[in-house]
C-alpha cells in the first residue's frame, strides 16, 4: 500500500513539474518583450538545478527536510530566477549556511505562526527602530525567502512546523505583518488583470497559504493571461 502511494505521489509531482516546464515556456514564447513585472530583470532566465547532493548538504547542515515540491522545482527546473516578484531566489546553500552559522536551529524551529500577526505594539515601544522586537527573526524562523516583490516585501517558504510547503508574505518593513499568501493576495502581487473580481472574495474563502506548486503557477496563469490580454 505505502509503494503504491508513493508512487502515485512521485506521478503527481512528475506531472506538476511538467505542468510548470510547460507553462513557463508558453509565458517565455508570449512575452518576448518582458512586460509582465520582473521579467526585465530575470529575463526569464533560469540558474542551473541542484544536485541531490547539494540539496542533502542543506538538509543535514540545518536538521530539516525541504518540502517536496520546491525541492522537486530545484532539482528539475532550475535553482532560480524566473518568477514571481523580482524572481525566484532559490536556494543558495553556501550562503545561507555561512549567513546562519551561528544559528544552525534556525530553519529546523518550526514557524509558529498560524493566521497573520501584526503587533505593531512591539514597533512602538523602541520608536520605529529597525532593531525592535517587532522585526525579531523569530517570528520568521523555520522559514526561508524566496522572492522579493519590491519595498521590503518578501515571500517566504515555510519549511519546519504544520505550515510546512506554504507561502507567507513578510512584509513587517512597511508595518504591514506577516501573512498566508492566498489566492486573494497573489491576485494583487502578481498583477491579475481581473484583480477587482477578487476583491470580493470573503475572508472565509482566501485564508489559507498556497504551496509552493500554487504560488509559482499562480504566477504563471496570471502572467500568461497579462500578456494575452494586453501584451
Amino acid at each position: 500500500m505505502v509503494d503504491n502511494l508513493d508512487t502515485i505521489v512521485g506521478l503527481v509531482m512528475d506531472n506538476n513539474v511538467d505542468k510548470l516546464k510547460n507553462k513557463l515556456l508558453k509565458l517565455i514564447d508570449l512575452d518576448k518583450s518582458f512586460e509582465v513585472f520582473g521579467s526585465e530583470s530575470h529575463k526569464y532566465k533560469l540558474n542551473p538545478c541542484l544536485s541531490e547532493a547539494e540539496i542533502q548538504k542543506f538538509e543535514f547542515h540545518f536538521h530539516v527536510k525541504l518540502p517536496n515540491e520546491f525541492r522537486k522545482f530545484i532539482l528539475e527546473i532550475g535553482n532560480g530566477v524566473a518568477g514571481p516578484g523580482y524572481g525566484f531566489l532559490g536556494l543558495n546553500v553556501d550562503n545561507l549556511m555561512e549567513l546562519n552559522s551561528s544559528e544552525s536551529d534556525f530553519f529546523s524551529q518550526s514557524f509558529n505562526l498560524q493566521d497573520e500577526w501584526n503587533d505593531l505594539d512591539l514597533l512602538k515601544e523602541t520608536n520605529g527602530s529597525k532593531a525592535s522586537a517587532y522585526f525579531d527573526q523569530k517570528f520568521i524562523k523555520g522559514s526561508i525567502a524566496i522572492a522579493e516583490y519590491g519595498c521590503g516585501i518578501q515571500a517566504r517558504l515555510v519549511i519546519s512546523g504544520e505550515e510546512r510547503g506554504n507561502i507567507w508574505i513578510d512584509d513587517r518593513t512597511n508595518e504591514g505583518g506577516i501573512y498566508p499568501l492566498t489566492s486573494h493576495c497573489a491576485a494583487f502581487f502578481h498583477d491579475d488583470p481581473e484583480m477587482d473580481t477578487y476583491m470580493y472574495e470573503s475572508v472565509e474563502e482566501t485564508k489559507e497559504a498556497l504551496s509552493f506548486y500554487e504560488w509559482y503557477e499562480n504566477w504563471l496563469n496570471r502572467a500568461i493571461n497579462q500578456v494575452v490580454q494586453f501584451g
